[in-house]
């Protein structure tokens, strides 16, 4: 699939979300007027930031289809992980309006009433929700979106937050205690805090380029099976993902002795294999290749008429040794600072 499609597919599967929070509200309220519960308020609250998020959401992934240009070399995907903090924010907020209210109503519990109605319509919202978040995970991770995959983890805990709500109901129903109510909404109210904090946390690591170590792995554990017999050394390896594009950067060790024909036909083999490698549809890579030294003649296994020590054991390449610098350089500056 493209970059074009695999934009347009996301946009359709957000825009199908944001219908469907749409309809799921309209369930609550009505579950709310017919009930006068506390607790379905707050679960219909919570409704109104999928509704605004998803609004959002749809129109980031608009923008971050975009394709690069000079002002955005990188392209535009970083606006997903911006939205999905406004949609982190949005949801605490609602959490803190949910727990003021049901406090407001502690003293004093309103009457609810039409209980069994109300149930059967929350068991509902709470059925098409898991549908709905489910397929927006499966989707965003399978086309490296955050703002699905933040938006449909979303929509998983508020069905979780209904169930729970539902089953709160049935024992008010059956206990008579009114208290219950409002108890429930603070419960809910802290757990849809604590969900906007955890999608905060998500996207403020990634504004802030936080090393995603499980792609590095996966980078370095290719890298390390593919490895040619020329490649002396990497070092310096980075890895960052813009939305639907990914940047990476390393400095690749070729024998000294090659010349620019050789050196650009390693450097296209490596960009092969990083690119079969990563998920996303659009791979940037830069390679800066840099000559060997007589130091890494003990850990190079190319036959080589150059050799200036005998080869004893291949390094190992590990996350931290190919992401580090480069361990020949600094040995040789400990040597001369000696």
């Amino acid at each position: 699939m493209s970059v074009a499609d695999n934009a347009g597919f996301n946009i359709k599967i957000q825009r199908y979300i944001l219908w469907g929070g749409m309809a799921l509200f309209a369930i609550k309220c009505l579950a709310f007027v017919l009930t006068n519960s506390v607790g379905i308020l707050s679960d219909a609250l919570e409704s109104t930031v999928n509704i605004i998020t998803g609004f959002i959401t749809l129109k980031s992934l608009s923008y971050a289809a975009q394709p690069r240009d000079h002002d955005h070399p990188y392209g535009h995907g970083k606006v997903e992980l911006i939205t999905a903090s406004i949609e982190g924010i949005l949801i605490s907020v609602a959490g803190v309006l949910i727990i003021i209210e049901a406090i407001k109503r502690l003293g004093q519990p309103p009457t609810v009433t039409s209980l069994d109605t109300g149930i059967l319509l929350m068991m509902t919202t709470a059925i098409v929700n898991f549908a709905m978040g489910k397929y927006s995970v499966m989707a965003g991770r399978k086309r490296n979106s955050i703002a699905l995959i933040t938006g449909g983890q979303h929509l998983i805990s508020d069905m979780y937050t209904t169930l729970a709500l539902a089953g709160g109901l049935v024992i008010y129903h059956l206990t008579g205690m009114q208290w219950i109510d409002s108890l429930l909404a603070v419960i809910f109210g802290g757990v849809i805090i604590y969900t906007g904090y955890s999608v905060l946390k998500t996207t403020i690591n990634g504004l802030m380029d936080e090393a995603d170590e499980g792609a590095l792995d996966l980078l370095v554990s290719h890298i390390r099976d593919g490895r040619d017999d020329s490649w002396v050394n990497i070092h310096k390896l980075t890895y960052l993902k813009f939305g639907h594009v990914s940047h990476v950067d390393l400095h690749l060790t070729l024998p000294w002795f090659y010349n620019i024909i050789q050196a650009e036909t390693q450097v296209k083999t490596l960009k092969a294999l990083i690119r079969g490698t990563l998920p996303e549809n659009d791979v940037d890579i830069s390679i800066q290749t840099e000559p060997c030294l007589a130091d890494m003649c003990s850990n190079c296994n190319l036959q080589c008429p150059h050799r200036a020590h005998p080869h004893q054991m291949d390094r190992v390449w590990s996350r931290e040794a190919m992401t580090g610098n480069n361990i020949y350089s600094m040995q040789k500056k400990v040597l001369r600072d000696a």
